[in-house]
């Protein structure tokens, strides 16, 4: 797979909302990283905006702990970022070996990959440009986002979800991105993030790689989230730590986990100070790279996966007979086919709710009445003079009375489980589903996501039944929403209430 000047090897990583794949420049052999928004969300303006964000806010960050931006561009699959690539592993691959192995990691790695995280955040806050300050908030610090290298680097990772004044796609209020586990109390509300936002996510990356265990865990998001902003985390002083951590060490760590954000350090610069000095009463002061380095040859590397199968801008909107062809040429034969497919299948369903199993075909006489034949595709979706009529057709025998069919009832022909309060009305909107806790998501009987959130689905504008369902703790809901043509619907469902 090439991509203007670059060819994809393989997959790094697959989160919600992107793929990231290894690949090289065909012009130098250069190894890079290459992000692409997944379907689909990248047809979705919304996301494409925060997209673009996110090359804005990276392109002005330049600093040898955070992972540069050398290029963007946009193919056939859509828009795609090019990252330099960081040859090694990821803190979180790490510390999920270190978990499963039950052998925690040195207390000096953990300094030793912590103090530049550090600065890099401390370079990230007062990031400024032209002589404004850029406000950037990371939003999603965790382990995954911490890359090592062979040589000792330690690179910040993944801005998509940053706060900055460059963005021009905010979140709306409630709307919470990055990982539960790792949000700060103030994140899961809702509220503003600040730098004391991303110092906290830092003290549970710390926690957890000292303690060598998960520190908010449980069954749902909900749990995770209720333990976020209520459980207090256990002192590394006691039985997770003793004095391998160090009482300097235990009580930054503590610092950074307080509930209240005013409580935390002030700031990144702060903190990277206490942490130098933690160093150099161990003496590490001038070996942090080396440390690094030691720990990243010795472990293993994320395996390349598969690309996907490549995805043209096309999508499948529920209610669609068929997704739009790649050339617009040839889209009118794909059309009219698909409309005559539909009106086929309609009147299959529609002789079999009219007549019992035992009627034979000499028994009856049908005359399809023309509302029961007619498919009319959606105007974004087809040209207007698209419609299909099928011509009714008449087969009689002599000796057998005529019986005419009745018009098709309504929701008959559609998805399983679909709702029959569907309403339709010109154009097109979209709809995105936030819940607590998280659950499979159904639009009109159409499973279109298996967990929450469903980010700007498009749909037919009118009236629709979303379902959610969490099969792990029993839980299922049903809302109606109204969705507006050109109008982006967000709805939060608390499926415990």
């Amino acid at each position: 797979m090439s991509s203007s000047g670059y060819r994809e090897l393989g997959l790094l990583a697959e989160g919600g909302m992107a793929t990231v794949a290894r690949a090289v420049r065909t012009s130098d052999g250069l190894p890079v990283v290459i992000k692409r928004v997944r379907p689909p969300l990248c047809f979705d303006a919304s996301f494409l905006r925060l997209f673009a964000d996110e090359a804005a806010v990276h392109g002005a960050l330049d600093d040898d702990h955070v992972v540069r931006l050398l290029d963007r561009g946009d193919d056939a699959q859509g828009p795609f970022l090019v990252f330099e690539h960081v040859d090694g592993t990821d803190l979180g691959a790490l510390l999920d070996a270190a978990i499963a192995a039950g052998r925690p990691l040195d207390v000096e790695f953990v300094l030793a990959v912590a103090v530049p995280l550090l600065s890099a955040l401390a370079f990230v806050h007062e990031a400024c440009r032209d002589g404004v300050c850029l406000d950037v908030v990371h939003r999603d610090v965790s382990p995954g986002n911490v890359l090592l290298g062979e040589d000792g680097a330690v690179k910040l990772a993944d801005f998509g979800v940053a706060a900055s004044r460059l963005k021009n796609e905010h979140t709306v209020a409630g709307e919470v991105k990055g990982k539960f586990a790792y949000m700060a109390p103030e994140q899961t509300r809702g509220d503003k993030a600040t730098p004391q936002t991303d110092l906290f996510g830092v003290g549970v990356v710390l926690w957890e790689c000292l303690a060598n265990r998960r520190l908010w865990d449980g069954a749902t998001d909900a749990d995770v989230v209720r333990a976020v902003r209520e459980d207090p985390a256990p002192a590394l002083d006691g039985d997770d730590g003793g004095g391998r951590v160090g009482s300097d060490v235990a009580a930054l760590v503590a610092d950074l986990l307080h509930k209240d954000p005013a409580q935390r350090p002030s700031s990144a610069r702060d903190v990277r100070e206490r942490l130098r000095a933690a160093c150099v009463e161990r003496g590490l002061d001038d070996g942090l790279a080396r440390v690094v380095a030691r720990a990243v040859r010795l472990a293993p590397r994320r395996a390349l996966a598969p690309l996907p199968e490549v995805r043209w801008r096309t999508q499948r909107v529920v209610g669609d007979v068929a997704a739009a062809p790649k050339s617009a040429t040839n889209r009118r034969p794909f059309v009219v086919a698909a409309a005559v497919a539909v009106a086929v299948v309609g009147a299959v369903g529609a002789l079999a709710l009219a007549f019992p199993r035992t009627a034979t075909t000499s028994e009856i006489t049908t005359t399809l009445p023309p509302s029961a034949s007619t498919t009319t595709l959606p105007p974004s979706t087809a040209p207007a003079e698209a419609t299909t009529t099928t011509t009714p057709t008449t087969r009689t025998t002599p000796a057998t009375p005529k019986r005419r069919l009745p018009a098709r009832p309504a929701g008959a022909g559609t998805a399983a489980g679909a709702a029959s309060t569907t309403t339709k009305r010109e154009g097109f909107g979209r709809l995105s589903v936030t819940s607590e806790p998280w659950a499979r998501v159904r639009v009109d009987g159409v499973v279109v996501a298996q967990e929450t959130p469903l980010v700007g689905f498009t749909l037919a504008a009118g009236r629709h039944t979303v379902q959610l369902e969490n099969p792990v703790v029993g839980l299922t809901k049903s809302v109606v929403v109204d969705v507006r043509a050109d109008v982006h619907e967000r709805v939060f469902v608390d499926l415990a209430r």
